[in-house]
């Protein structure tokens, strides 16, 4: 059968087709739910036309690089699918909004201070500080936290700035966010009861 596509047969290609939209159509919808979009069924069929006109394009030259020795015939066409649908939600992404249109969800007091704070030099831990209070960190957790956050370095940086292994790194971490919740819920709690 491939032969007879290769040689541009049109009974072969219906027959083709016919035989592996099924295939094809789940590819696209399993593609595009790994990337979290549901896709209507229109739009799953259009991408499912892409691969086949992918396929044929320029006198079938994808399908004739097909190898039956490397793959199996299902296995080429859930690649090309694939990619089909991945370009496709490549093309499809959103046009970024402009924050001017946006300007009344900004408004609220919470969100007018957090504007004005941009710039200050307050760090990220400090700012959480202010707001819950004194959460009871070490001077370790807060030196690893201040890394992490303001200085935007990762876990192995961290252990060779301050001289310790990267698992004592992640294990601060994990105790002072801890202590940084356990805080945060109870100022919810006391807030709540006023």
């Amino acid at each position: 059968m491939l032969d007879a596509l290769r040689q541009g047969e049109p009974r072969a290609w219906q027959g083709f087709c016919q035989d592996h939209a099924g295939l094809i159509l789940h590819v696209v919808r399993q593609t595009f739910g790994r990337y979290g979009v549901r896709g209507d069924p229109h739009e799953i069929e259009d991408v499912g036309q892409e691969v086949f006109i992918r396929l044929s394009k320029q006198d079938f030259a994808l399908l004739k690089k097909f190898d039956p020795q490397r793959a199996k015939l299902t296995t080429f066409l859930r690649v090309v699918a694939s990619s089909a649908a991945i370009d496709w939600l490549r093309r499809r992404r959103p046009q970024s909004d402009d924050i001017d249109d946006h300007a009344e969800a900004l408004v609220d007091e919470r969100s007018m201070q957090a504007f004005n704070a941009v710039g200050q030099p307050e760090t990220a831990l400090q700012a959480v500080e202010a707001e819950i209070g004194d959460a009871g960190l070490s001077d370790r957790q807060r030196a690893i936290l201040k890394l992490m956050f303001d200085e935007d370095m990762d876990v192995e940086d961290i252990a060779a700035t301050l001289g310790i292994a990267a698992q004592t790194v992640r294990s601060a971490k994990h105790k002072a966010l801890t202590k940084l919740r356990e805080a945060f819920g109870a100022k919810q709690e006391a807030g709540a009861r006023l």
